[in-house]
């Protein structure tokens, strides 16, 4: 079944049950093999106590060659299982991070997809979730790795406890008492330093951003027209400079801490070597247990500083990981936000009545008592300044949006009664930040119809759009045609230009049959003059269908049937170019001075 990510609250105990419901077998195997690993090197204390005792009793003359022979055997094999089970273990662990990381990542993508629009707009929420999608791979792959590490060495240390309890109970509590100041200072010193690595981090995401800025594409232009390299390079400098500062701190502290915490820690396993020494003086243990004891005392102390110390702080940082994933798995989420298009009824109209809406969040209405009625198959403009409320007219119609007063009408029914399906069939649209997807050609325009981009009639009515918009030559001659990629992933790729990008996103919702179009201030980045004749051309081809212009540039109004001017909320002025020109009102001052950017074309 996989991994499916639901709303719960996700802990440590986590930390192998995610692995486990993406790789069940492969995680069961790692467990076992890391285990079994620990058992082995336990066995192996036994093993070489007793083949010490009867080398020495082969020395003396009370065994036999014939005698050490099962033990050299079991000696073989145990080495044999070290090595060749670390090489499978390291197998198994790769594949539960290839499919664990995949399948946890696109259920991470669906999550995000799912979430409700007003916490995607919420740049928290989207931190955390960018927080916790870039660190799953990591997460996944280190904490299986750590958890297991963690098993192995809980194993070996409580055998070899086990086998100094067996010996003598005083012994193994004086030993037991000897070990626990290696596990607290090592617990302690892992925090302090992953504390301070913390720190470091934040100095080093600055100084990427800066580096950033003097490397990328983007930036080029204004790098060479502003020179600002040796100032960025200064700001960069002193991120730089305070993360190495820390860095050196932190590792000189750490040094500091193991040279200490190594000197503690032999002095402590030397302690408890000479209470074995004791033991071994009054007869409890063989010569063969002491020498194997001994040398497991030694291991034993480095593995509770080196590895359970170590790991007990990694999975406290996996236990804050959690608290995200916690958080993100119970955002709140769109009913039916990953449903497809449904077929679209005849639309007829709609209507806003009365409405009122704030952002969730905030104290200011966007919309005040709004309302406007929109008819089938003709042209709508939406005018006013930034700020005016015009896109959010667009992100409630489409449902993005369901807090507000009042009543949202399509055909006579409340559009908060239509599923996300029924309502992503009634409206396509391009946007101010329209996407351009890294695909090919037909990709990017044959997504706008997704429910029948394998038709062959789609490729027929893409080549269509692509000859209204005027582009289709431009494309036919790219070096694949249509199905070359777009964007700077490979070598074989065509970044077109930003005035491209936008008609390929105009045919993108011109094949979704969507009855009603909505064109968002999508060209934005070009001048007045290609903007109204952009938009003229689009109004040509959909005649037939309703469409609704947003624009602050209002040379593309005249295309509208009727204008609707937004003002602080409302709808101050509407009617037709001529109609709001002769009514000297907002509109007029608002055209007049705009008139100027128009007259090169005109003229």
């Amino acid at each position: 079944m996989g991994f499916q990510l639901k709303a719960k609250k996700y802990g440590l105990r986590h930390l192998l049950g995610m692995p486990l419901a993406c790789e069940p077998l492969c995680t069961i195997g790692v467990v076992a093999q890391k285990t079994l690993t620990g058992v082995v090197n336990v066995l192996w204390v036994l093993v070489e106590a007793e083949f010490i005792d009867r080398g020495i009793g082969l020395v003396t003359g009370g065994e036999t060659v014939a005698g050490m022979l099962p033990l050299l055997a079991a000696m073989l094999l145990i080495v044999g299982w070290k090595r060749m089970g670390y090489s499978f273990g390291r197998i198994l662990t790769r594949r539960i991070e290839v499919s664990a990381v995949y399948q946890m990542s696109v259920e991470a993508v669906k999550k995000r997809a799912r979430l409700k629009f007003s916490l995607i707009e919420d740049e928290g929420v989207w931190e955390l979730s960018n927080r916790v999608s870039s660190d799953m791979k990591k997460n996944v792959w280190y904490m299986t790795q750590h958890t297991c590490n963690f098993i192995n060495g809980l194993v070996r240390i409580t055998g070899v406890f086990l086998i100094i309890f067996a010996k003598s109970m005083g012994l193994g509590a004086g030993c037991l008492l000897l070990s626990l100041p290696v596990l607290c200072f090592s617990v302690i010193s892992g925090k302090k330093t992953y504390k301070a690595y913390q720190e470091a981090a934040v100095y080093a995401r600055r100084g990427e951003y800066l580096q950033g800025i003097m490397t990328d594409r983007e930036s080029i232009h204004e790098r060479a027209l502003f020179a600002y390299v040796d100032y960025v390079n200064g700001k960069w400098e002193e991120q730089a400079a305070q993360c190495r500062k820390i860095y050196a701190g932190a590792t000189a502290r750490k040094e500091a801490r193991n040279g200490a915490s190594s000197v503690l820690t032999n002095t402590i396993a030397t302690v408890m070597v000479c209470f074995l020494i004791a033991e071994l003086g009054r007869g409890g243990l063989t010569i063969g247990v002491f020498i194997a004891l001994s040398k497991a005392v030694y291991e034993m102390i480095d593995l509770m500083h080196n590895n359970i110390g170590r790991s007990l702080v990694t999975l406290a940082h996996y236990a804050a990981y959690m608290k995200d994933l916690t958080v993100f798995a119970n955002l709140e989420e769109q009913e039916g936000a990953e449903s497809l298009p449904e077929k679209p009824p005849v639309f007829e109209n709609l209507e806003f009545r009365h409405v009122t809406f704030r952002y969730p969040g905030t104290d200011k209405d966007i919309l005040k008592d709004f309302s406007l009625k929109l008819e089938a198959g003709r042209h709508y403009a939406f005018v006013g300044e930034n700020g005016a409320g015009k896109t959010t007219v667009t992100k409630l119609l489409t449902g993005l949006y369901d807090e507000y007063q009042g009543e949202i009408l399509i055909n006579g029914r409340e559009l908060r009664e239509y599923t996300q399906g029924q309502l992503k069939g009634m409206f396509t649209g391009v946007f101010q930040d329209f996407a351009r997807y890294y695909d090919t050609v037909a990709d990017n325009i044959l997504l706008g119809d997704i429910l029948e981009m394998e038709n062959r009639d789609s490729v027929r009515r893409m080549e269509g759009h692509l000859k209204e918009l005027g582009i289709w030559e431009e494309m036919r001659s790219l070096p694949q045609g249509c199905d070359t990629p777009l964007g700077k992933l490979d070598n074989g790729s065509v970044d077109i230009s930003g005035g491209q990008w936008q008609r390929v996103a105009m045919a993108r919702c011109l094949m979704s049959p969507a009855p009603v179009q909505i064109l968002d201030e999508p060209t934005a980045a070009l001048d007045p003059i290609s903007e109204s004749r952009l938009y003229e051309e689009f109004e040509q081809i959909s005649r037939g269908r309703t469409t609704v212009f947003i624009s602050h540039r209002l040379g593309s109004t005249g295309l509208a049937d009727q204008i609707f001017v937004l003002q602080d909320g409302r709808v101050s002025e509407s009617g037709s170019h001529q109609e709001l020109m002769e009514l000297q009102g907002h509109y007029a001052r608002m055209y007049e001075s705009q008139k100027n950017w128009y007259q090169g074309e005109k003229g």
